[in-house]
């Protein structure tokens, strides 16, 4: 009976040493993957939101505007036009010369 018992608790043993052998790899492991993650997002810019407004020129158009002031903001021309409009109320692509326009740029600071 004292012979079961200690090989029981020998197996206890060993498995215990096993389990937190799996734990500390694991937690190793996983901090790395995490910390490989935060670096790389270190590496991504961050770019804030802006507005200013632009004098409309004739033969100007939303598409136009878009095209020129959408490089960079990772807004598509179609998702940019989408947002000129939000931003300056317009129901339509109508917009006539002489007018202001509000537009949104990005930089970083």
């Amino acid at each position: 009976m004292m012979k079961r018992r200690a090989v029981y608790r020998k197996r206890i043993r060993v498995l215990l040493i096993v389990l937190m052998m799996l734990a500390a790899f694991f937690s190793g492991f996983l901090g790395h993957t995490l910390l490989s993650a935060r670096a790389a997002e270190k590496d991504v810019k961050e770019l804030h939101r802006y507005y200013t407004s632009i004098q409309l020129k004739p033969g100007d158009s939303l598409w136009d505007i878009a095209k020129t002031y959408s490089a960079g903001t990772g807004y598509s021309t179609a998702e940019y036009v989408k947002e000129l409009r939000r931003v300056n109320g317009l129901s339509s692509d109508e917009i006539r010369s002489g007018d202001y326009i509000t537009i949104v740029y990005f930089e970083e600071d």
